[in-house]
């Protein structure tokens, strides 16, 4: 569980630095999650969830992307999304991806459709072999569609971040920001002048759960004047907030 916690923060904080390796960490992160608190059946749907939440924070190295979405295929093991072959069709939709096919992947997808048949074989061979590719929406992944691999395709994808307010404003100490995430999301918040200089914020982001989400915002070492607040998730969204400091 440890190394699952590191593993995360390392991606979250390094996978957008230049000369990133933090793809390497996916690989570790599917051993970590298969043998920490095996009675929590959910931690598959929430390390999905969060693979999700950070596929496209590196928009420039293709390996990057393909092996968290490789990293998807090993988490249909319980949850809501239990299809039989759910883990096909993420490995057909990479497949289909020219920056992700590789002789690996070609093997794992010949070798569990293999798999499958044996296992038909050795069961009810009355009724026939399920061979039925869920689509990528049935099997929690629709956003994967919202994108491609190289870059998010931001006018699409604005769909999770679902509300971004500041209250009060105009304010003189302090303001709330407050927003709504309908899905687990990497989100970077900051606050810039005019100029569009960065006067609050470390440029810093995190993956936050779904739901309601509130940030106070310290007003003393802020300048006074218009401000604009902007919040950006890893699926390409962004919002921004016009702010009067008094």
């Amino acid at each position: 569980k440890m190394q699952y916690d590191t593993l995360r923060h390392y991606v979250e904080s390094c996978a957008n630095l230049d000369n990133d390796f933090s793809y390497h960490a996916f690989s570790h992160l599917n051993s970590d999650v298969s043998y920490y608190d095996t009675d929590d059946t959910m931690r598959f749907n929430v390390f999905r969830d969060w693979l999700l939440s950070v596929a496209f924070l590196n928009t420039t190295n293709p390996g990057y992307f393909c092996a968290c979405v490789k990293s998807m295929i090993y988490t249909y093991q319980y949850g809501p999304y239990n299809f039989t072959n759910a883990p096909i069709a993420v490995m057909k939709y990479l497949l289909d991806n020219s920056n992700c096919t590789s002789p690996g992947l070609e093997d794992l997808y010949k070798n569990t459709l293999r798999s499958r048949h044996e296992s038909w074989l050795s069961g009810d061979t009355t009724k026939p072999e399920d061979t039925t590719i869920p689509s990528l929406d049935q099997i929690g992944l629709g956003a994967l569609l919202h994108h491609n691999s190289i870059s998010p395709n931001i006018a699409s994808s604005q769909i999770y971040l679902a509300s971004f307010t500041s209250s009060p404003n105009p304010f003189k100490h302090e303001t709330h920001l407050r927003f709504h995430l309908n899905r687990m999301a990497y989100t970077t918040i900051g606050i810039y002048d005019v100029l569009g200089h960065q006067v609050w914020g470390d440029g810093k982001g995190k993956s936050l759960e779904a739901g309601d989400h509130e940030v106070v915002v310290e007003g003393s070492l802020l300048p006074e004047g218009s401000l604009y607040a902007r919040i950006e998730t890893g699926f390409g969204e962004v919002r921004t907030v016009k702010l009067v400091k008094e």
